[in-house]
C-alpha cells in the first residue's frame, strides 16, 4: 500500500470522478485506474461501485476514507515540517478539563492562534487522570489540568497558578447562613460531586474520609455547567474554582460558605511527557501558556517563542 494510492483514493472520493481525479492530480486515468486496483487487490475488497457514469464508495471503502484521509494528512505535514523544521504548524492536541477549557483557555488559544496561524489546534475534554494517562499514552501533546500537586515522574509539571477553590451552595441553603462551616457539618446536607477521575471529587471524598462524614446523599455530574445550575436551585453543596462561579457569585446566584475546614491546594498546571519531541508548534505554547498566565491580555508579540 503506497501513499499515492491513498491520496488517489481519497481524490476520487472526493470528486467522485476518476476522470477529475485524474486531471487533478496529473496522471493519466490508467495510472488511476492501476492506483485502485492495486489497493483492492491488496485488501482483497471493492473500494467503489461503477454505475453507469455515477461512481460510489462501497462500504468497505467508506471504512478505509477517514484512515486514508489521515494518513495523506500526516504524510503533507511531516513533508512540510522535514522542509521547515523550526516553523510552528502541524496539529497540536490539548488536553483539559471542562471548567479551564470554559473559562480561561479560550483567551489562551485565541492568543496563540494570533502569532501561529498555521498551527491547527485540537482540544480534548478530560479530567485530569485521563489527561495524565493520554499523555503518558502519546494520545496527547500537552496536558492543562487544575488540581492539586501529584507525583509524575514521567510527566513534566509546571504550576502557572495557585487558585482557590470554594465550597458552595445556594444563597438560601442552611449553610450558606452559618458563619463557619466545619467538614461535619457536610453530614447535613446532599454533595454534589464531578465524576469519578476528577480532582475536585477526591479531594472531597479525602475530607469526608479523613472526618469520617458521611452526607445525607450524593449528587454525581459530570459538567460544571451542570452542577452550578443544581447549585442554585438548592440540590446540595460543591466545591468548585472561584474562577468557574465568579459572575454566579456577583450576581447572587451562588453563595460562598464559610468554610473552616482543610484549603486544598490547587493550582493550574502545565504537563508533557518527559520523553516527548518539543516541536516548534509544542514549544511554542508551552511559551505562550507561561506568558499567558502571568499577562492574561499581553501585546501581541508576547507569545513570540523564546530563543
Amino acid at each position: 500500500m503506497e501513499v499515492r494510492q491513498l491520496k488517489t483514493f481519497t481524490t476520487i472520493a472526493r470528486l467522485a470522478s476518476f476522470v477529475q481525479a485524474a486531471e487533478e492530480l496529473g496522471y493519466a486515468q490508467s495510472t488511476i485506474t492501476s492506483h485502485i486496483q492495486a489497493l483492492e487487490n491488496e485488501l482483497g475488497v471493492r473500494l467503489f461501485e461503477r454505475l453507469g457514469h455515477t461512481i460510489r464508495l462501497t462500504g468497505p471503502g467508506r471504512a478505509l476514507l477517514p484512515y486514508a484521509e489521515q494518513v495523506t494528512r500526516l504524510v503533507a505535514e511531516a513533508l512540510e515540517i522535514a522542509a521547515h523544521p523550526d516553523v510552528p504548524q502541524g496539529t497540536l492536541t490539548i488536553g483539559t478539563g471542562e471548567s479551564l477549557g470554559t473559562y480561561r483557555l479560550p483567551g489562551l488559544l485565541r492568543t496563540y492562534r494570533a502569532v501561529f496561524p498555521q498551527v491547527e489546534l485540537a482540544l480534548k475534554f478530560a479530567n485530569c487522570g485521563a489527561v495524565r494517562e493520554a499523555l503518558r499514552d502519546n494520545g496527547l501533546d500537552v496536558g492543562l489540568i487544575i488540581s492539586e500537586r501529584t507525583a509524575d515522574a514521567d510527566l513534566i509539571v509546571e504550576e502557572l497558578s495557585a487558585e482557590t477553590m470554594l465550597f458552595l451552595a445556594a444563597p438560601d441553603h442552611p449553610l450558606a447562613r452559618k458563619s463557619r462551616v466545619r467538614p461535619e457539618d457536610l453530614g447535613e446536607s446532599c454533595l454534589i460531586l464531578t465524576e469519578p477521575g476528577c480532582s475536585y471529587r477526591a479531594t472531597v471524598t479525602k475530607i469526608l474520609q479523613d472526618f469520617r462524614v458521611t452526607p445525607l446523599s450524593l449528587l454525581e455530574a459530570s459538567s460544571i455547567e451542570a452542577i452550578k445550575q443544581l447549585i442554585m436551585i438548592g440540590m446540595g453543596v460543591a466545591m468548585l474554582p472561584q474562577f468557574s462561579v465568579a459572575a454566579e457569585l456577583a450576581e447572587g446566584r451562588i453563595r460562598a460558605l464559610s468554610w473552616a475546614g482543610p484549603v486544598p491546594g490547587y493550582s493550574v498546571q502545565l504537563l508533557h511527557h518527559k520523553d516527548k519531541w518539543l516541536s516548534p508548534a509544542l514549544r511554542s505554547f508551552l511559551n505562550t501558556a507561561r506568558r499567558y498566565w502571568r499577562d492574561p491580555q499581553p501585546p501581541h508579540d508576547a507569545a513570540t517563542p523564546a530563543g
